[in-house]
């Protein structure tokens, strides 16, 4: 028997396929380890916005775009057709693809007896049902759009905020210090007028400063980090001077300065938790907040804005991509660990 031959000659998958990560890949490539040829139905802007209740995923073109780009990459293209679909049963139900297979994921098992039912309306033979294994990350669950989209994983499954940095203080070196000195992000002049046409579906602030001028101006941002000090020297005694008006859910954390304690990535995590809630929140450390931009990139989801001061130049906005968290994650793995600052 050929070693190259295929169980099947035409199977279906479907799914959104949404910032196409490693198991999409795996699942694709056991797609095409099964058969012949594959129908992909990818799911429309519309499924999207009938389905999903999620933010942030992408567009149905860029999905298609990553979904192409990687099928020509392991030499699958010329044996895929994509379709685009709107509702659960796809190109299931049209006799020109001589289906015999769907491969679809443990939770979507629902979903393929569903078509099977269907197609048994329709006179049409069943579809062979086929789970394909799934791929775990970092935090020992399948990887998911889902979690890239909330901040928490990247593509490849590895955590944004390893497990080591909230059970071991971290240190910042002399080199980084040199670094972290330039603008982490986009830096803003007339940040007042700049700030109000820049409203996210999640912000937040890092500074007294730059968190009172967004109180003042009823910015509303989710997430605000303080010390109640500017330029390292105390000014504030109370969070009703930085305009806050006492109903926000408060976290309080130790972080001497130079350094990020564990404590501050476990506020970081729980702020956007409780974010989500439609819950403001407030950090309040104990030291020094100006560290504070690195757990809040790894923590925050995508799309989030992070705006924090650069002084004496003006206010800097950070845009949370997976190129930011990636760049957050890669200052933080250069601190030197130190068991002080817990």
């Amino acid at each position: 028997m050929d070693s190259n031959r295929k169980k099947f000659d035409m199977v279906v998958c479907g799914g959104t396929f949404d910032h196409l990560h490693k198991g999409h890949k795996e699942f694709l490539r056991f797609v095409f380890s099964l058969s012949s040829e594959a129908v992909i139905g990818l799911t429309s802007d519309r499924y999207i916005k009938d389905h999903k209740v999620d933010d942030g995923i992408l567009p149905y073109e860029e999905r298609k775009r990553e979904l192409i780009y990687f099928l020509k990459q392991e030499s699958l293209f010329k044996r895929a057709i994509i379709v685009k679909i709107d509702n659960l049963y796809g190109p299931t139900l049209q006799t020109q693809f001589p289906l015999q297979a769907i491969v679809i994921s443990q939770e979507t098992k629902k979903g393929a007896e569903e078509i099977n039912f269907k197609r048994k309306k329709l006179r049409l033979s069943p579809l062979e049902i086929i789970i394909a294994p799934f791929v775990k990350g970092e935090n020992n669950k399948t990887i998911s759009a889902f979690d890239i989209r909330r901040g928490i994983i990247d593509r490849e499954g590895k955590l944004y905020i390893k497990p080591i940095w909230i059970s071991q203080s971290l240190q910042l070196t002399d080199r980084l210090r040199v670094l972290l000195k330039e603008p982490f992000g986009q830096l803003m002049k007339g940040e007042k007028n700049l700030i109000q046409k820049s409203k996210s579906f999640r912000v937040s602030t890092v500074g007294d400063v730059t968190t009172k001028l967004f109180n003042d101006l009823s910015l509303g941002q989710n997430i605000s980090v303080v010390d109640f000090a500017v330029g390292r020297k105390k000014k504030f005694s109370k969070l009703t001077q930085l305009g806050f008006l006492g109903k926000e859910e408060v976290i309080e954390v130790n972080n001497p300065a130079s350094f990020l304690t564990p404590s501050l990535f476990c506020a970081a995590t729980k702020a956007f938790s409780l974010s989500y809630q439609k819950k403001k929140v407030i950090i309040k450390v104990n030291g020094e907040e100006d560290l504070a931009v690195l757990p809040l990139v790894l923590a925050a989801p995508l799309g989030s804005v992070i705006w924090y001061g650069q002084p004496k130049e003006g206010i800097v906005r950070v845009i949370v991509t997976e190129e930011t968290k990636q760049k957050a994650y890669e200052i933080a793995e250069q601190f030197s660990f130190n068991t002080r600052g817990h």
